[in-house]
């Protein structure tokens, strides 16, 4: 009886599952399309803190993109990218509420 294997534990000769390579190009065109999109969780009319989450979906999009096509998934690249997409995604939803919050108190102290 030959077991047939499983999508998510299916490895190709270069890199990731197939599953796995698709969804990261998935999440980069879509990243590539919220940062082209006017509809944003933090607006691009504020410089700066308008960007922090078009650069931060970019690159973590990126990163995850690179990570799965890498053809030595058990490469010393691999493992840190896997903890610098985390970090990113730490970073940038950190220096959104900072940014935010800082924003807010200046909005009350101008309405106060």
């Amino acid at each position: 009886m030959d077991k047939e294997p499983e999508v998510f534990d299916v490895k190709d000769m270069n890199g990731a599952s197939p599953l796995q390579k698709g969804l990261a190009v998935f999440f980069v065109i879509m990243s590539l399309l919220y940062t082209a999109s006017p509809i944003d969780l933090a607006p691009d009319a504020i410089p700066v803190v308008g960007w922090i989450d078009d650069i931060g979906f970019l690159v973590t999009a990126t990163m995850n993109a690179v990570q799965q096509f890498t053809k030595d998934q058990n490469s010393a690249m691999v493992k840190i990218l896997k903890y610098a997409k985390w970090f990113m995604v730490i970073a940038v939803v950190i220096a959104a509420l900072l940014l935010g919050g800082l924003i807010a108190a200046i909005v009350a102290l101008i309405v106060k």
